[in-house]
């Protein structure tokens, strides 16, 4: 019973799993992102039929037109579309997340992923702990891919949800770089590891010998992956050598 295809079923539909999981619907042990409004469930469910409905043939109006429809049936997401003659920004955080992030110390930023039509890059922006990024509170698409339009629609969320981040990592995209910098000057800035290295793999043909690019590139491996406390004098060391 927990699969409906009629719309409004499926808030009955995730009670029910909730009670088969013996997953608490009131008290302190409620989970999080649904305590944050009583109709969180049924106001889910109306997000996905709009996710599932196309309204017009033409992109960019089906688009204003779902927007317009998650702004009326759901008001505490956050969704804008901001079209202009050259310039465009989507942008959507769901409320779910809007109470949790304020637990996440350190956010990633990445565009994994592109939009089917016009390949343009899709960005998340997920929350980081240990092990593994957490799902994602916002994503956000923009055209042209600048550091101007990353800022509208980063900057959008992080004053919605009211907090400044400590850490936020990323890939070695400048666009993303820039646009934090500028933006959020107190943040530290984490590069992503596996990032960087693919970046030095890129400009292998820019240095004179094989020899060469492969010493710079173990170097910058140690210095990448032995940043912690136990390796500090194997990182100071490469470092030394990466600036020689």
């Amino acid at each position: 019973h927990y699969f409906q295809t009629d719309d409004n079923q499926r808030a009955i539909a995730q009670l029910n799993a909730f009670k088969d999981l013996e997953i608490p619907l009131t008290g302190p042990s409620i989970p999080e992102m649904y305590a944050q409004k009583p109709r969180a469930i049924k106001r889910f469910a109306e997000r996905i039929h709009a996710l599932q409905t196309r309204y017009s043939p033409d992109d960019v109006v089906s688009l204003q037109i779902f927007v317009q429809t998650v702004q009326e049936e759901s008001p505490d997401d956050l969704i804008a579309f901001e079209v202009s003659d050259n310039n465009m920004c989507f942008y959507y955080a769901p409320f779910e997340g809007k109470a949790y992030a304020h637990s996440i110390k350190t956010f990633h930023i990445d565009s994994t992923y592109k939009l089917l039509r016009s390949n343009i890059p899709l960005y998340a922006f997920t929350g980081k702990i240990k092990d593994f990024h957490i799902f994602s509170f916002l994503y956000f698409f923009c055209q042209p891919d600048t550091y101007q339009n990353i800022q509208v629609c980063v900057c959008a969320y992080l004053r919605w949800v009211t907090i400044e981040p400590e850490y936020i990592s990323m890939d070695c995209a400048p666009q993303i770089a820039q646009a934090i910098e500028e933006s959020i000057p107190q943040a530290q800035i984490l590069w992503c590891g596996v990032h960087v290295l693919r970046a030095i793999l890129r400009k292998s043909n820019k240095f004179s010998s094989q020899e060469k690019f492969e010493q710079f590139y173990n170097l910058m491996k140690d210095l990448v992956f032995k940043l912690g406390a136990e390796h500090e004098e194997e990182a100071n060391a490469a470092y030394d050598q990466v600036l020689e």
